[in-house]
């Protein structure tokens, strides 16, 4: 199944990211979809899925194999496409009324689309492998979920992920993440994040997702990444701003030549809502791989 296939990169470093002790296990949320005017759309869902052409960035790492050092942070940018629902009634796009195609062609009556910036920082390197931690201001890794009736997302020109209605907004949790890249020659990896209401002004609207506000302490996200890019490669990322909650991505044009240039991955997502989430210090902070990403080297 689609959910098992994207979870298998993470099992190659289970032992390593328990390593400090047993962390609680994440309790899935069966939740309600709405349309934001009272109608249920899907009720009981487990997952969210987002698009396998969704896009990832990591900026000023590159190009492809550039060596990393402890200390060194860069930013990680995130945009996808909601393609459908996992479990509970209905069908996966929503009686077809979800445009799940980020090709800028309006189909379905709406979309859904994520967006999500983190910080991240080298903490160790050992041979090809190294630890991440989060770094930035606190509460500044964000992830935002929107619902949008112009259905507009276009993954070539990066335009329309972060417009329409915010319907969420959340903080990734730096004691509950990982973050991994396999593979010298093509950056194959997974992300598992928790994002949950840590900061004030977080918050899931209940008009669109229903059933979670009482229980919600997180949202876990989780991702294949691959490189290269693809059919996920894009000109921008959160090129637009929310019509309802601000704007807390910047925009950003990927610089994909020359030293300290940027390196686009494809991200293929998951994501449901959680009321476990595991106690600080019980996994590593933002990490285990990157393997090969850039031959991995401590600082001398």
């Amino acid at each position: 199944m689609k959910i098992f296939r994207k979870l298998l990169p993470l099992a190659t470093v289970a032992s390593m990211l328990f390593a400090a002790g047993a962390a609680q296990a994440d309790v899935l949320t069966p939740f309600n979809i709405k349309d934001g005017v009272g109608n249920t759309l899907a009720s009981n869902v487990d997952r969210l899925d987002w698009s396998s052409n969704g896009s990832g960035l990591a900026r000023g790492i590159g190009p492809f194999g550039t060596p990393l050092t402890v200390g060194q942070s860069f930013d990680f940018l995130y945009q996808s496409t909601l393609v459908g629902k996992n479990g509970g009634t209905g069908t996966p796009n929503l009686g077809g009324r979800l445009d799940g195609e980020a090709n800028g062609i309006a189909t379905g009556d709406f979309e859904f689309t994520i967006a999500a910036k983190m910080t991240e920082v080298v903490t160790g390197t050992f041979g090809p492998t190294a630890t991440f931690g989060l770094g930035g201001a606190p509460g500044s890794n964000k992830v935002a979920i929107y619902f949008d009736t112009a259905r507009n997302a276009n993954t070539v020109t990066g335009q329309g992920f972060d417009d329409g209605i915010m319907v969420a907004l959340l903080t990734i949790d730096s004691n509950s993440s990982v973050f991994t890249l396999f593979g010298p020659n093509n950056g194959q990896g997974s992300a598992k994040l928790h994002a949950g209401m840590l900061e004030p002004g977080d918050f899931v609207n209940p008009d669109y997702f229903e059933g979670v506000m009482s229980l919600i302490f997180g949202v876990d996200f989780e991702s294949s990444l691959n490189y290269p890019a693809g059919s996920a490669a894009t000109a921008g990322f959160h090129r637009n701003t929310s019509s309802n909650n601000g704007d807390p991505f910047a925009t950003v044009l990927p610089v994909l030549g020359g030293p300290r240039s940027d390196i686009m991955f494809k991200v293929d997502g998951d994501s449901g809502f959680t009321r476990n989430v595991p106690e600080p210090g019980t996994m590593l902070l933002m990490g285990v791989g990157l393997l090969g990403l850039a031959r991995l080297r401590r600082r001398a």
